[in-house]
């Protein structure tokens, strides 16, 4: 029987309190934060638990994924997990791959659209295969156009839609700084095209938008509009429900459990609105099948 490797490729997250300082660091290109800096990040994980559930949620996502992959039997395949920012590290994880002698890999960042941000995932991996000229590597992108990822959405959507409030679902992606977006870059029309194509396939009238959230703390111009600034236009408008998708992440992390469930809930709250949120991704059914039919598609 062929065998071929998978590897899900996502930024990373400490796994505990201690690595939270050699993760900042690396963020920062080797150079250490402040100890504001540190105690603000260290602050923002004691507030949702201590850590972020993001390692175990990637860990049973390449559980789930390998599973339905093999349910085929017409291939084996193994599913390895490679990370940006802490280990297992991208390139560790390709070595890993092809000692065990694997011809054939199949990458996917575990981020639904595409933009020269991922395709800097995509890059690491081409430049470790290099040495290696007889394995086949496939890069998969955008995975939102498959009808698992898309269905997950708008089922949810679907059940919280209430005709008899003014809603508002605001369709909410991590933002980027704008000198990425330079020369074509495709992710905010990805970003407008998934939500539309999620919108779509909600039955009735819906009313959504679009914000950015999770800006870095860098000199750089980030894209906007801010999820914050477009939260507090819509309550100034006389919009009773906020209820936000966080459809660029697909996994509960610290930007959906802080930003969204901390930062904005408090915001909205505070104008007298009433704050909603989808659950996230993690490891449900339709959307580990969206993505077993994008490694599957090529």
């Amino acid at each position: 029987m062929q065998k071929q490797a998978v590897l899900l490729m996502s930024y990373g997250t400490p796994n505990n309190t201690e690595e939270i300082w050699e993760y900042y660091t690396h963020i920062r290109h080797g150079k250490e934060p402040s100890q504001e800096l540190y105690d603000e990040l260290a602050g923002r994980y004691e507030e949702i638990g201590g850590v972020s559930p993001l390692a175990q949620i990637t860990e049973a996502q390449r559980l789930a994924v390998e599973e339905k992959l093999n349910e085929t039997g017409e291939v084996e395949y193994r599913v390895f997990t490679g990370l940006r920012h802490i280990q297992p590290f991208i390139e560790d994880t390709v070595k890993e791959i092809v000692n065990q002698g694997f011809t054939v890999i199949h990458g996917m960042v575990l981020a639904p659209h595409d933009s020269s941000f991922i395709k800097q995932y995509h890059d690491r991996v081409e430049k470790e295969l290099t040495a290696y000229p007889e394995i086949s590597y496939t890069a998969h992108r955008h995975f939102w156009q498959q009808d698992g990822f898309q269905v997950f959405w708008s089922d949810q959507i679907q059940a919280a839609l209430d005709t008899e409030k003014k809603q508002k679902f605001l369709f909410t992606a991590h933002s980027l700084p704008e000198r990425l977006l330079l020369n074509g870059d495709p992710y905010v029309d990805e970003i407008t095209n998934a939500a539309k194509a999620i919108a779509g396939r909600v039955h009735g009238v819906l009313d959504f938008g679009h914000a950015w959230q999770s800006a870095g703390r860098t000199a750089d111009k980030w894209i906007g509009p801010r999820v914050e600034d477009v939260t507090e236009e819509l309550l100034k408008e006389g919009y009773e429900e906020i209820i936000y998708l966080p459809f660029g992440f697909v996994a509960d992390n610290l930007e959906t459990l802080y930003d969204n469930d901390i930062e904005c809930k408090e915001l909205v709250e505070e104008l007298g609105g009433i704050y909603g949120r989808l659950n996230m991704p993690n490891t449900h059914p339709d959307f580990i099948s969206g993505l077993v039919a994008e490694i599957l598609s090529n």
